[in-house]
């Protein structure tokens, strides 16, 4: 059996932000295969369980700009990967009237029912991933990450002006 190294196994770290940046990437690098690996019996990928989530959970109806946004999916990405859903059954788009340019996006009976399936069996991996935590440790997950999130954004807005 293949031996799984962490990240700072292979490779020797100096400099601890940089240490610190590399757990969270190659953490989501492990996070995306397994995903992949995850959902490969129901759906062609982790990207269209999350829209379908966001679609069963949103409070609204919702555009696919608006869906775009929410994943962090660029809107040319969001048009190929909603027509292949709505070509497997998955979503429904309904015209939004007084603008024909756009379309609400909603789950169809076949996408609610591989959500009925899957929901559950994640939400219980997600539990048993995160069972190495407590719950304040959780917390602080959240809160770091978000504070990292929001220091990748600010520094996105700056990083093209910089490079003129």
């Amino acid at each position: 059996m293949e031996k799984k190294y962490c990240h700072n196994e292979l490779v020797s770290f100096e400099d601890r932000d940089h240490e610190a940046l590399m757990g969270v990437w190659w953490t989501g690098i492990l996070l995306k295969k397994q995903a992949k690996h995850f959902f490969s019996n129901f759906l062609s990928s982790e990207v269209q369980f999350n829209i379908m989530m966001v679609l069963k959970y949103a409070e609204k109806p919702l555009t696919q700009s608006e869906l775009g946004e929410q994943l962090l999916v660029d809107k040319s990405n969001i048009t190929g990967l909603l027509d292949r859903m709505e070509k497997a059954g998955l979503i429904r788009r309904l015209s939004v009237d007084g603008d024909r340019r756009c379309y609400h996006i909603e789950l169809s009976e076949v996408g609610r029912k591989i959500l009925e399936k899957v929901e559950q069996p994640y939400r219980n991996y997600i539990k048993k991933l995160m069972s190495v935590f407590s719950k304040k440790e959780i917390d602080d997950i959240n809160r770091y990450m978000a504070r990292l999130e929001k220091a990748v954004a600010a520094e996105e807005s700056t990083a093209f002006n910089d490079r003129s």
